[in-house]
């Protein structure tokens, strides 16, 4: 019987609402296991790439919307970028609205402490953009470190030698900056692949340990990919709701503490659950099996008696059959013999008496 293959999307509800279908996701092949998991971390990434950049390019016009209204000059020579606000003030700290971004521009001094200040600021926000005289530094919370390009790089890149006002607004509203856009959504998205999958691995050796452990529990032992499979698909509501979560923090800023704790906590229920449904089944399967034995069994015994009672009723007739045979030859015997007597008694000699 050729095996179906299950739809990527017929996988999600099945590990997701019916518990009843992880006997089914457990006899998965594990190539088929990977490729779901891989296809569920690569749409991960594209939302959250989505999301940023959907945040960035709101910062950007907001930026831009701020140049043209609060800036007076900006330059760019020889490596070096000023930008002067029409309020006079040195530093310059925006906070666009719903894009969770925090933009720094320290742009006209050259003091190593006050520079120093702005990038300890940038470090301890989640997003944030500072824009110095030499380079420029951004952070996000979905990598580890600060990424830094230095003017002069940028520069010899892009062939970018002197730079104003008109010129930065032109940038910040053609292809150049749809260009950085694309080119920042596939690196989030790429990345965020990467790390999330690693992380997901791990997750998944874990939880396959746990599954063992479980099945050793209920006293069921399953084939090591089924183990596997189980722990791979008990991660499905999680990593959704991990997604959703990851789109409300993005757009409102709502945190929920613990939200890893739980996140194991809802796989661990589903190994659980699925484990101990499998064993309901298989102990169902077993009564249902060892029903049709003893049925089998008594109609083999019927079969058996009756097969004797055929038996029986042949060699009845049988003997039936013998006796009639044997009281015909011996009628016949009888009646020859009689014959034979009355022959005998018809041939007497009569000259005795003379």
């Amino acid at each position: 019987m050729k095996e179906e293959k299950l739809s990527f999307f017929k996988k999600i509800k099945m590990s997701i609402f019916d518990f009843d279908a992880y006997q089914e996701l457990a006899a998965e092949k594990i190539s088929r296991t990977i490729g779901y998991i891989v296809l569920l971390m690569l749409i991960f990434g594209i939302i959250v790439g989505a999301i940023y950049v959907l945040k960035f390019v709101q910062g950007v016009n907001s930026t831009k919307e701020y140049i043209e209204n609060e800036i007076s000059e900006i330059s760019y020579d020889n490596y070096q970028l000023t930008v002067v606000p029409n309020s006079g003030e040195e530093i310059i700290r925006l906070e666009p609205e719903n894009t969770g971004i925090k933009i720094i521009i320290n742009a006209q001094t050259n003091d190593e402490e006050k520079i120093n200040d702005s990038i300890n600021e940038i470090n301890n926000t989640a997003n944030g953009i500072l824009i110095l005289k030499d380079k420029i530094i951004l952070k996000s919370e979905i990598y580890t470190k600060t990424l830094q390009y230095s003017y002069k790089t940028i520069s010899e890149t892009y062939n970018i030698n002197k730079i104003d006002k008109a010129e930065v607004l032109n940038i910040l509203s053609g292809n150049e900056i749809k260009i950085f856009i694309a080119m920042l959504f596939a690196g989030i998205v790429i990345y965020i692949f990467i790390v999330y999958l690693s992380n997901m691995l791990v997750d998944m050796l874990l939880l396959s340990i746990l599954t063992y452990i479980v099945t050793r529990i209920a006293g069921l032992r399953l084939r090591h990919s089924a183990v596997y499979n189980i722990a791979t698909y008990s991660l499905t509501l999680p990593i959704i709701l991990n997604i959703i979560y990851f789109v409300v923090n993005a757009f409102t800023g709502f945190i929920i503490q613990y939200f890893q704790l739980m996140y194991t906590a809802l796989a661990s229920i589903y190994i659980v659950t699925s484990i101990l449904i499998i064993k309901s089944d298989i102990m169902k399967k077993q009564i249902e099996l060892n029903r049709i034995i003893e049925e089998q069994e008594r109609v083999r015994q019927e079969l058996k008696r009756k097969e004797e009672e055929e038996k029986e009723q042949a060699e009845q007739e049988r003997r039936r059959e013998q006796e009639k045979k044997e009281k015909k030859e011996k009628e016949k015997k009888e009646r020859e013999e009689k014959k034979e007597g009355k022959g005998n008694l018809g041939n007497e000699p009569e000259g005795d008496n003379a």
